[in-house]
């Protein structure tokens, strides 16, 4: 989930998804974790090493090493020279979790942790459930910002009502999504506030009289 640390009033609560702390710079986050590994083999052309590695992420996975140290080499680069750009990370296959970052201006600026809740006990796999996932960050943040439920439809048509939940701060938003049916999962997602309010405009419809 989401980790904190304690900090004063006015300053970035420490959100800390996936190993990675929001804010931190590009340089930073490839240099750390899986992706420090990942990248430390290529430059010590480890090719056994760089497969599983990989392979621990997707393991049917039939990728050349080398081609894999040519795609994560140029994540970092483009991360570090500023440009905008979204990463999958390592994700933890326990708890049935992916996750995404994204990247803007050298700086990690939303981390995006997606559990799935599959229907059935998989044996070997702990999945978390949204009101397990909401519980814990409620204990964390204190009672959310805005708690509310939408309808929405599924593939086939079956509505539900999903469950949404925001945390927002003077520097940053953590916000709990439900997507329930057939393929129901939890979304967490903590971003700048920065970030968040330019998913927001965006999500505008412009009006075409204007």
């Amino acid at each position: 989930m989401l980790w904190a640390s304690g900090v004063a009033q006015d300053q970035p609560r420490e959100l800390k998804g996936g190993g990675h702390l929001l804010g931190e710079t590009a340089e930073q986050f490839f240099s750390e974790g899986f992706v420090g590994d990942m990248l430390r083999a290529c430059e010590g052309r480890k090719w056994k090493s760089v497969t599983q590695l990989y392979r621990s992420v997707d393991h049917a996975s039939k990728a050349n090493a080398k081609d894999i140290c040519a795609k994560e080499k140029l994540a970092k680069q483009l991360a570090m020279s500023g440009a905008r750009l979204e990463y999958k990370g390592q994700g933890d296959e326990e708890t049935m979790r992916t996750d995404t970052f994204t990247f803007d201006a050298s700086h990690l600026v939303k981390i995006d942790l997606v559990y799935v809740t599959p229907i059935a006990n998989i044996e070997g796999y702990r999945p978390r459930s949204y009101g397990e996932l909401f519980t814990g960050l409620q204990e964390a943040y204190g009672p959310p910002t805005a708690s509310y439920s939408e309808p929405v439809l599924s593939a086939y048509g079956v509505r539900y009502d999903a469950q949404r939940a925001r945390w927002t701060g003077k520097h940053d938003v953590i916000s709990i999504i439900e997507h329930p049916g057939e393929d129901s999962r939890t979304e967490i997602i903590a971003e700048s506030l920065a970030e968040y309010n330019r998913a927001a405009q965006a999500a505008k419809t412009a009006n075409p009289l204007q």
